[in-house]
């Protein structure tokens, strides 16, 4: 795993440590010195750019004070923080073929949320898609020198299979336009079927809800996933680009999407099943 790839166990030990760091007043400089390292190395482990070695962690602990269940707690994370991602079967992750700027750390704080809520203006949410609609997607791709396919399938399949097995999956909410609706109704009818099957029966789910938007709203500016952690990592949000992908986690930048998704949520959604009547 380059060390160019933030993980969530880096983004999580990083963030506890910057914390401590502020909360006593503490420059990157002085905490580097403190334990003999380079001060670029302190800033490197909060933005969860690199692994952390076990003792390093320790380390942190000892000149933080921290002991008990949230040193067991940070250590664990350092542990994590360097072993090989769920994800990484489906890239290359030498070359970085396939694989976009931050994706991995979208991938696993997907899985590791307590609530994710999407609107999507063109597609069926990722989460929510069949191998069949995922298909016809790719086919409306330009051609690349490379058959993408099958690593994207799988990567769809184990990723909707870990988030929908988790013993306490994650609230979802997602609110799609009537574009992603009517795009299905010029898809072969097995396409089709299959697919708003699918997304009734998601919807049936207890922790899922899914509403369309039909009137103008709040989202029309761009898709988007905003995730909730489960580990006490502030929201945030992610869009794919043909490019890339943006990552954002500034608060108020993410506090905009979230107002914008609740506008969208309580002025044009309707109900999944109201709408298909």
């Amino acid at each position: 795993m380059s060390d160019a790839q933030p993980t969530l166990a880096r983004r999580a030990f990083g963030a506890r440590i910057r914390r401590l760091r502020e909360e006593r007043g503490l420059v990157h400089r002085e905490v580097a010195e403190a334990l003999g390292y380079k001060r670029d190395a302190i800033r490197r482990m909060e933005n969860g750019e690199q692994g952390i070695k076990l003792v390093v962690a320790k380390g942190l602990c000892e000149f933080f004070s921290i002991e008990g269940a949230e040193k067991s707690h940070l250590c664990e994370l350092a542990v994590k923080s360097n072993e090989r991602g769920w994800w990484e079967p489906f890239f290359d992750t030498v070359t970085g073929k396939g694989l976009r700027p931050k994706i991995p750390l979208f991938l696993e704080t997907e899985q590791a949320s307590k609530r994710i809520r999407v609107l999507e203006l063109a597609l069926i949410p990722g989460l929510a898609q069949t191998r069949e609609y995922l298909l016809e997607l790719d086919a409306a791709q330009p051609p690349t020198e490379e058959d993408l396919a099958e690593p994207k399938l799988g990567l769809r399949s184990v990723r909707q299979e870990r988030l929908f097995s988790l013993r306490r999956p994650p609230k979802l909410e997602f609110l799609i336009s009537t574009a992603a609706i009517d795009f299905l109704e010029a898809m072969p009818r097995k396409v089709r079927d299959g697919q708003i099957a699918r997304l009734r029966e998601i919807n049936a789910m207890p922790f899922a809800d899914v509403r369309v938007l039909t009137r103008i709203n709040a989202g029309v500016l761009g898709a988007f996933n905003l995730l909730d952690p489960s580990d006490g990592l502030p929201p945030i949000v992610f869009m794919d680009h043909p490019d890339g992908s943006r990552y954002v986690e500034q608060p108020a930048v993410v506090s905009r999407f979230e107002q914008n998704f609740i506008s969208a949520h309580d002025r044009a959604a309707e109900p999944l099943e109201g709408y298909l009547r």
